[in-house]
């Protein structure tokens, strides 16, 4: 590791970290500078590991720092969740997996039967047959958008299987559970661990995508 890729990753690790402790305190000032930081920083991330260490397969960085501004988008238009900004939001990260997924293609798959879809698949059905449902049954005047946005979620863990990359399957899967979390709290029933748990996935998941991608 350089030590420009090692600096990136420290800022990175205590940046979400202190964003969790405010996530955790209900400290909005701190909240509102630390969670975009986060985003900055995976940009730097991605940047890093892309021209730091490049491998043969490894996707063009214009997809990826698109889906990471587009994420920026969101999580600022999430950081008050009036109706008007979780829209925004919620088509923000949307395009944000329809770019990971153009990155994604832009990879080579493993070579053989993709085994990833015989988890992945089954998985999803679960999901979507007892989360995913409650969720659009609950989301009102916004069934439309969170129906399409799950159609697009579903993609995203689908194309990552069909790669056959269990590290990049993994990000994607870790991405659904955090979205599904959110949507749950918000359109079905609020939990007081829920908004904590929604920001540490993310988090997780956006270090697992990137990782996978460039590794």
């Amino acid at each position: 590791m350089t030590t420009h890729l090692w600096v990136i990753s420290v800022a990175l690790g205590v940046t979400a970290l202190l964003n969790w402790r405010s996530v955790l305190r209900g400290d909005v000032f701190v909240e509102r500078l630390t969670k975009p930081l986060v985003v900055l920083l995976l940009m730097a991330l991605a940047w890093s590991l892309h021209w730091e260490g490049w491998v043969p397969g490894s996707p063009p960085l214009l997809p990826v720092v698109v889906a990471l501004v587009l994420c920026l988008v969101g999580d600022v238009a999430l950081l008050r969740a009036t109706e008007a900004r979780f829209l925004l939001g919620l088509g923000a990260f949307l395009l944000a997996h329809v770019a990971y997924i153009w990155a994604i293609l832009e990879t080579p798959g493993v070579e053989g039967f993709p085994w990833p879809l015989l988890a992945a698949v089954p998985a999803l059905v679960l999901l979507h047959a007892k989360v995913g449902r409650d969720i659009v049954r609950h989301s009102g005047g916004q069934k439309v958008p969170v129906f399409v946005y799950q159609l697009v979620l579903t993609a995203l863990v689908l194309v990552a299987a069909w790669k056959g990359d269990w590290l990049l399957v993994a990000g994607c899967a870790v991405f659904v559970t955090s979205d599904a979390v959110l949507g749950h709290d918000r359109f079905v029933r609020e939990r007081r661990w829920a908004p904590l748990t929604v920001i540490v996935t993310y988090h997780v998941a956006q270090v697992l995508i990137l990782v996978a991608l460039y590794r």
